[in-house]
């Protein structure tokens, strides 16, 4: 199998994310340059509420598990500071899984890391008896959740 570049697997990210939108009836570009937004959605249906049929951006993060000597496997992503989006959506590449979080929501769950924030979480059955966060303590933001959440399609 060839080996994907950075550059690669946060664009197969990107596109991941736009289909998992798409299924929902959400319409969404990809900015040409990156200011810290990846994509623009926007509900394709009719949303609950006009607020919700607002645009939404989104800055997509993609990454595969990371591992250490003792076994333990975990997720991480960081934001910036600087980041302009409204909603972070969160790809573990290797496994297609998929979360959606508010910019605030990130931070809030996420720990300062330099000049921005970093948010991460245990493999299932990756643990081996450490403490912190579990993936399934971010089922709330799993695409598929959170997407009619966000943009009103309830």
């Amino acid at each position: 199998m060839i080996k994907l570049t950075t550059q690669q697997i946060g664009r197969c990210g990107e596109l991941l994310v736009q289909y998992i939108l798409l299924k929902h009836g959400v319409e969404s570009a990809p900015l040409t340059t990156d200011p810290g937004i990846d994509l623009v959605a926007f509900p394709n249906v009719k949303a609950s509420t006009e607020e919700r049929r607002k645009p939404v951006t989104i800055q997509v993060k993609t990454c595969s598990p990371r591992s250490d000597p003792t076994g333990s496997k975990w997720l991480e992503w960081w934001v910036s500071d600087k980041c302009l989006a409204d909603y972070i959506a969160a790809v573990d590449f290797d496994h297609q899984k998929f979360w959606l979080l508010s910019k605030k929501e990130f931070e809030q769950r996420g720990a300062r890391s330099g000049e921005g924030h970093r948010l991460w979480w245990y493999i299932p059955g990756h643990e081996y008896g450490r403490t912190g966060k579990r993936e399934e303590q971010f089922k709330e933001h799993e695409m598929d959740t959170a997407i009619p959440r966000v943009f009103g399609l309830e």
